[in-house]
């Protein structure tokens, strides 16, 4: 009889065990999804742009959009919406011209920081990206320009070759730095057009 009572005590125990991981488990991913939802990107501008991308979601851009100031601050402020709307653009369309594999690697690491969790976790950047001020975005890409895993190496290197090339490719950037612009020769204005 002892023995009875002992298997049905176990039995009662595991079935609340179980119940309150249940419990516990729906509460947990239930939080999460709500901070995810919460931290939905929502950014007037990125939303509003009627550029054809051709390679950059709208997550992606949203991403970009944050960290793009981080990367070239003091020459381009946060709020400078025109300037970062161009490099976007120039960002699409550099993108689309480089080799599959290496679009199918870009893509990835830009999914990964365009998840919240993610984002979160490897990034150290717990609000939305376009919450973030400078300093923490600054402080995320030189952790990654510093860190021992050649992999967030990589990344940062990535991420910082297209947005300055995006950047100063573009004539609104050279006045910023004092260049004059490429040199000119006696040629017909129709030989710069085609560059």
């Amino acid at each position: 009889m002892g023995k009875q009572k002992d298997k049905a005590v176990k039995s009662s125990s595991r079935r609340q065990l179980l119940k309150g991981a249940l419990w516990g488990s729906l509460a947990v991913a239930s939080g999460i999804s709500l901070w995810q939802f919460s931290l939905t990107e929502s950014v007037d501008a990125v939303e509003a742009d009627d550029y054809s991308y051709r390679f950059l979601t709208l997550d992606e851009r949203l991403l970009l959009w944050a960290i793009i100031p981080a990367y070239l601050h003091p020459a381009l402020e946060k709020d400078d919406q025109e300037s970062k709307l161009i490099v976007l653009h120039n960002i699409d369309g550099a993108i689309s011209g480089l080799p599959q594999s290496t679009q199918d690697e870009l893509r990835q690491l830009l999914s990964l920081l365009s998840f919240q969790l993610a984002k979160a976790l490897v990034a150290g950047i717990w609000t939305r990206w376009n919450q973030a001020d400078i300093s923490a975005l600054q402080s995320f890409l030189v952790s990654w320009q510093e860190s021992y895993l050649a992999l967030l190496r990589s990344g940062y290197l990535g991420l910082h070759q297209i947005i300055l090339g995006s950047y100063y490719g573009e004539p609104m950037s050279w006045q910023r730095i004092g260049y004059p612009g490429p040199p000119q020769f006696n040629l017909p204005e129709s030989f710069y057009e085609d560059f």
